[in-house]
This record gives structure tokens, sequence and C-alpha cells, in this order.
């Protein structure tokens, strides 16, 4: 009776804690992607995407990813600003706009360059964050950043780095039991640096394009869902109309010229930044169209 009763405790305790219990998506979530190079490059390929609209029709996807990036918002800091919080308070103020009902967030692989030493001020921030983004009330996932590989004389031995990555790794998932968040931990599943053959990357850490179509079975499977095969070519159709709302999404939230638009030359070119909420209907209309397909 004894092992049975700590058998329910571990089954039936956070699902951080529980690899057989899959995260919950509900009809209609808004699921809102917020990280680094791992999350931006995603919606230039839209395999993850893909795969969960397929398993959960409803959803809607919004992408804030931004390429080296950081817990501290640190790549969306304008230049213009002295203020060393400002990317991490933009990247909340957008966030929150999309009212997400679920979070799906990554964080480490750049910190992780720290070692042990930047560990304590990389768990401080990433709560600061979350504290930050809880008037949400979304259902948060954190995602555990992936292995390195071995990459010709760019990376000639991702050992050393694995080692600081598993250390982020296991504090993100402490971190994500302490706030009751989901724990995904795509570095598990991708082998933890063990997997010599893969080939996932361009360089040794960023995923190309078959590198996010070959995780995707593995992306599905830290999220407790089934991998069913991963990503199939029948999905193709799908994922170019997902590729097609992504980009319209990426000018609507990141518009190139924002310093005229919106920053400190605005005073140029500040009475076109109306035209910004145009895309609006845009991405309605592909959203539209991802529904149609998806009934055929």
């Amino acid at each position: 009776m004894r092992v049975l009763f700590l058998l329910g405790i571990l089954c039936f305790g956070p699902a951080a804690w529980c690899s057989a219990a899959p995260f919950e998506f509900q009809p209609a979530d808004r699921v809102v992607l917020v990280g680094g190079t791992l999350i931006e490059r995603e919606q230039r390929h839209g395999y993850w995407e893909a795969a969960l609209t397929a398993k959960f029709p409803d959803l809607k996807f919004r992408n804030l990813g931004w390429s080296g990036d950081t817990v501290f918002g640190d790549s969306r800091r304008r230049f213009e600003v002295t203020d060393e919080n400002i990317g991490r308070r933009r990247l909340v103020e957008l966030a929150l706009a999309e009212k997400p009902t679920v979070l799906l967030i990554c964080y480490g692989t750049n910190e992780s360059y720290e070692g042990m030493a930047g560990l304590k001020k990389f768990i401080a921030g990433y709560e600061r964050l979350l504290d930050e983004l809880a008037p949400s009330k979304a259902r948060v996932i954190l995602i555990s950043p992936p292995p390195l590989e071995a990459f010709g004389a760019i990376v000639t031995d991702p050992a050393p780095q694995n080692k600081n990555l598993a250390l982020y790794r296991d504090a993100i998932k402490e971190l994500a039991a302490k706030r009751g968040a989901y724990f995904a931990d795509l570095f598990a599943e991708l082998g933890e640096g063990t997997n010599k053959t893969a080939k996932l990357t361009d360089n040794g850490l960023h995923f190309g394009d078959t590198g996010y179509r070959d995780t995707t079975g593995p992306f599905l499977k830290s999220l407790g869902l089934d991998p069913a095969g991963g990503y199939s070519a029948t999905l193709d159709p799908l994922r170019q109309i997902i590729l097609e709302k992504n980009e319209l999404y990426f000018h609507r939230w990141r518009p190139q010229n924002e310093t005229y638009l919106f920053g400190f030359r605005k005073h140029e070119q500040g009475k076109n930044g109306k035209e910004i909420a145009e895309f609006d209907p845009l991405i309605a209309a592909k959203e539209a169209d991802i529904g149609k397909l998806l009934k055929k």
C-alpha cells in the first residue's frame, strides 16, 4: 500500500514531474512563444507549430522569439534607451497584449555560457520574468534548451558546454516544479549531447530546416504528446500557410523601421505607424485559411 501511495503522489502531482502526463491544450488556446534563437527560427520553418496545429486545430500561435535573447530581454533593448530593463519590459508588454492562455518559454542557451557562476543570476531573472508575465494567468511551459552537437571546426567538442546546459536544464526543471509550470525536457529527448549522428544544426548550436523537421517528434514527446512519427509531408500545405501567417505577424510586432515609426525618430515618419494595424486582418485571413484546410 505504501508503494501505491507513493506512485499516486508521483503521477498526480505537478505535471512537470510526471513524464506520462501530457500538457493539456484546451480548445481555442492562444499560445505565445517566448525565447531566443530557437523560438524565433521556428517561425521561419513552422514544423513544430504545424504538428501542434494538426493535433489541436483550434490553437492560435504568436511567436515573440528574438535571436540571441535572454531572460533579461538583452536583445530587445532599443539602442537609444539607457534603461537596462527596457528589453524585458517590451517583451512582457507584447506578450500580455496577446492575451495568452499558454506561454511556451525557452531560455538558457545563452545564459549557460556563464556556467555555475551565472546560474543564480539566471534563475533570479527567470523568476522576475515569470512574475511579470503572471497577470496573463496563462498556463506556462518551460522548455529546456537543446544540446550542442559537434560541427567541424566550429564546435569541435560540445561536451563541456553540454555540461553547462545540463546544469541549467536541471535548474529550469526545479523552477517549473516550484511555480507549477509544465517542464518540457527537450535536452533529454535529444540525447543530452550523446547523439553523435543527428546533425540537426547549421553550426553546432542552431537548428536549420532539417533540424526543426527532425526534432518535431522529440518536441512533441517533451510535451508528453504522442510523437506519431514526428513530422509528415502531408502537413506541408498546412505548414506553408502557417509560414505566411508567421511572416505577417513578425512584421506586425517587429517592423523593420521601428525607430522611425515608434522610436526617437518618429517625428519623421511616425504618422505611418497607424498602418501597422493593417496587418491584423491579413493575419486573421491566414488563420481562416488554416481553419478551412483542417476541415477538409
